[in-house]
Parts: C-alpha cells; structure tokens; sequence
C-alpha cells in the first residue's frame, strides 16, 4: 500500500511517511499473514479480501507488491468513518480505490490508480481520497468488471479496530 494521511478528527492522527520504521523494517518486502474475509459485489461475485486492521498494517497495505491476483483484493478498517487520502508510495500495481462507509455503501470510486515506481518523486505520487470507514484497494479494473458504482452496497464482516 501507500502510507496515508488520515483526516485530523481523530487527536493522534499525524501523517504517515514511508520513511517510518515500520516500512523500514520490511526492507522493502510485502506484508504477509494477514487475516482475510469474503467481500461480496452487488453483482453476486465473492472474493475474499486481506485486512489491515492495525495502524501498522494499514501503512503498508500494498507496498512492493509487484502483482496481484485478478480476483483480489486488501480491506483497510478504520475505528470510526472520517474522510481518508490515500497515495502510492511504493506500491507497484496500478489499483481501483473504493472508499466505503460503515454501513458498507460505496462513497467515492477511484478506478485506474496509476502505480508509483522507485524514483517517481514525492509530488507525482498519484493521491486519492474519500469518506468511509473502509477502504477497497483492488486490482485496476476490477471495479469496472464488477459493475461497481458509487452507491452501492458491499458485502463483508469484519470487526473493527478501537485505534
């Protein structure tokens, strides 16, 4: 994934950089082990979704991944529903962005997320946001495959994070 910047309503909110020791300690490596759930589309299709629940697992999210499965996707969980930018520091696949609120209806749709690559500088990072609780972070064009539309309505289970 991309580091994010979360939106002040919540008093620790600070921006995260790809700098930090969390990113660091990967050594530019994915995350691995994380828990998944089954996400369900309007139009009838599962798949099922890794989560990033904890504050470190949502700043690395997709970083340095390379490829993903066609049927993917990462489902980032936030304690309350606020509104969220992301960007894509280090993250190496073009992506569709789906911001979600907490009842699970789509907010804003963000297709073709263009990929960062090592040297893209800072201020040419590709740089999304929304309102939601969750965000979707899928395979770019799986959003046009599955119909997907602000609007609607997805399906999951997941709990959610105190911090």
């Amino acid at each position: 994934m991309k580091a994010m910047w979360i939106a002040a309503c919540l008093a620790l909110a600070v921006p995260v950089r790809a700098s930090s020791p969390v990113v660091e300690e990967l050594g530019g490596k994915p995350q691995q082990g994380l828990a998944a759930t089954p996400l369900k589309f309007p139009d009838g299709k599962s798949i099922k979704v890794e989560l990033a629940v904890t504050p470190e697992q949502r700043e690395i999210g997709l970083m340095n991944r390379t490829t993903l499965p066609k049927d993917y996707g990462m489902l980032f969980v936030f304690p309350v529903e606020m509104r969220l930018e992301f960007w894509m520091k280090n993250t190496f696949v073009d992506l569709d962005m789906v911001f979600i609120d907490t009842a699970g209806k789509v907010t804003a749709l963000h297709p073709k997320v263009p990929r960062s690559y090592k040297d893209t500088p800072e201020e040419k990072l590709a740089r999304r946001g929304g309102l939601g609780r969750y965000v979707l972070e899928l395979p770019s064009g799986a959003a046009a495959r599955h119909k997907l539309k602000v609007g609607q309505t997805l399906s999951f289970k997941v709990s959610v994070p105190v911090s």
